[in-house]
């Protein structure tokens, strides 16, 4: 007898779930028309884990709990859900906590603090532009590597090098420095440490390393990644531009980094003033 009121009562909970259907996680709304989940909507909309949403000539706000908040531009496509939004086409405006991010192109966008709002663009299949209009974001390849710290007025772009390519898995040019007869090199935010190789009469000089990561950083622990050296010169004639980078090209990770344009504040206004809702 017990057995049996075990049975009912474990079908009893599985027909209240079956029941319920699925949980929204947020809303979406459009000055015109969107489409989620493949039907078009006008105004408003619920969204659930995984819902797909797709702008046309009006942008969308969506908002999930309390927190959350992401503005797609025009012509934008993503995929919500509760942690994460994968934006797959166009740019989007977020402001969100550390326990949500965006991934786009195989790189994951996450706020590095509280109050963090900034713009996630795809370019191209294989590049990605991120800038911060308030905090910063840590920007991190599909193993985990922390490759960058976006902060606001310093956009960065990001661009995927195919694997064909004879590109070194980590390639850079900057100050060596030591310490407890360690040597490191820092770029964007990210601290390395280099091993491999003597740079003691390197030390002070500008200097461009080739070589593997062995051991990367985290969002949480920016510094210490770990970069195995496979060659390394002294450079002279060293210039910077604005955004901080070298005018040689950085790669880290296989992503190549290089200053983006500051399209935020222009995507910000642009959202604020888009097409005005179908009649």
């Amino acid at each position: 007898m017990l057995k049996k009121l075990q049975i009912v009562a474990v079908l009893v909970c599985m027909l209240s779930y079956a029941s319920a259907g699925p949980v929204s996680i947020g809303t979406a709304s459009a000055r015109g028309d969107m489409r989620v989940d493949s039907y078009t909507v006008k105004g408003n909309a619920t969204l659930f884990d995984g819902s797909i949403v797709e702008t046309g000539q009006a942008t969308a706000d969506l908002r999930l709990g309390k927190s959350t908040e992401i503005t797609m531009s025009t012509g934008s496509r993503g995929t919500l859900y509760f942690d994460r939004l994968v934006l797959q086409r166009g740019e989007s405006e977020l402001s969100a906590p550390s326990s949500f991010q965006v991934e786009a192109n195989g790189l994951r966008v996450t706020p590095n603090e509280p109050n963090t709002r900034g713009v996630v663009s795809v370019k191209s299949a294989t590049s990605v532009e991120v800038a911060a209009l308030t905090g910063s974001f840590g920007v991190t390849n599909g193993q985990g590597v922390l490759l960058a710290s976006v902060h606001p007025g310093k956009p960065l772009s990001f661009a995927m090098q195919a694997s064909t390519l004879p590109n070194p898995e980590f390639s850079g040019t900057g100050i060596i420095s030591t310490e407890g007869g360690h040597y490191f090199i820092s770029f964007l935010g990210v601290t390395y440490e280099l091993t491999g190789k003597d740079l003691r009469n390197e030390v002070g000089k500008t200097v461009t390393i080739n070589g593997k990561i062995v051991a990367g950083a985290t969002p949480d622990k920016p510094a210490l990644a770990v970069v195995e050296i496979a060659d390394s010169k002294v450079v002279a004639g060293y210039a910077e531009t604005e955004g901080g980078l070298s005018t040689k090209s950085l790669i880290i990770g296989g992503v190549a980094i290089a200053a983006g344009i500051d399209t935020a504040i222009g995507v910000y206004e642009a959202n604020q003033s888009s097409a005005p809702a179908s009649q």
